[in-house]
């Protein structure tokens, strides 16, 4: 049994994810793009005020105060750092400059649009360079991912619902290929069938389903199978 890095087949590429204001990539995840650059303020509350109205620089403090109900010298005090930006703030001010209030509050946070793909088009990833646009069923934010080339797919079944409940979305990073005991991971078949697993180590390798089902059983494979991807995230809803 052979256990192989799917990137073997594809040229690896490092990413972060995309900038969740850009729509228009023609391959929609081969470049990262930081929604809040870096900004040092002098003022006691730091915030991303500055780098949302640079991106906007038609918009001016007299401009948003108005918008917003407030006066000019608010404005500036929260541009400044000198008066902390609430959740308030935030949500007042977002959507005048077509942000989110995370950004507002953090303006260190990175949130990427991570492509959502179905199964089969995951499966047949190990034969080309990267998701294109035809692969993507839609996007999931997420915030502060790791380095890597993140994919979303939604959980189907209950072979994994003690960590990955049957609905929810996994964030599988297509640069991890590094067999780790107990770690979990996509696989795909010479078939091009995928499956969410959790992998064991030692003699015999052996994929296990992570379930309060009994009628799962481990799998022991005999063919040869790529590493898709470590799963990284588990995101799911309870309402």
């Amino acid at each position: 049994m052979f256990i192989q890095s799917s990137n073997v087949m594809r040229q690896s590429q490092h990413h972060y994810g995309v900038d969740s204001q850009d729509a228009d990539t023609a391959l929609v995840f081969d470049a990262h793009t930081k929604m809040v650059p870096a900004t040092e303020m002098k003022g006691k509350y730091p915030n991303g005020l500055a780098d949302a109205m640079a991106r906007r620089p038609k918009l001016t403090q007299k401009d948003l105060a108005e918008a917003i109900g407030t006066s000019q010298q608010q404005i500036g005090k929260l541009l400044h750092g000198e008066r902390e930006m609430t959740a308030l703030w935030a949500e007042k001010l977002a959507p005048v400059l077509r942000t989110s209030p995370e950004l507002l509050v953090f303006p260190a946070l990175r949130r990427y649009r991570v492509p959502l793909m179905s199964w089969v088009s995951a499966g047949r990833l190990v034969s080309q360079d990267g998701v294109r646009k035809s692969d993507v069923k839609r996007y999931l934010l997420a915030a502060d991912l790791p380095r890597g080339d993140w994919v979303g797919l939604e959980v189907e079944g209950d072979s994994m619902n003690l960590v990955a409940p049957e609905g929810s979305y996994i964030f599988v990073n297509r640069d991890d290929h590094r067999l780790v005991n107990d770690a979990f991971y996509v696989f795909v078949t010479p078939d091009g069938d995928t499956t969410f697993k959790r992998y064991r180590g030692g003699a015999r390798p052996r994929l296990q389903p992570f379930s309060t089902n009994p009628d799962h059983e481990t799998i022991h494979p005999t063919n040869e199978l790529h590493v898709f991807g470590r799963v990284g995230r588990v995101i799911h809803d309870l309402l």
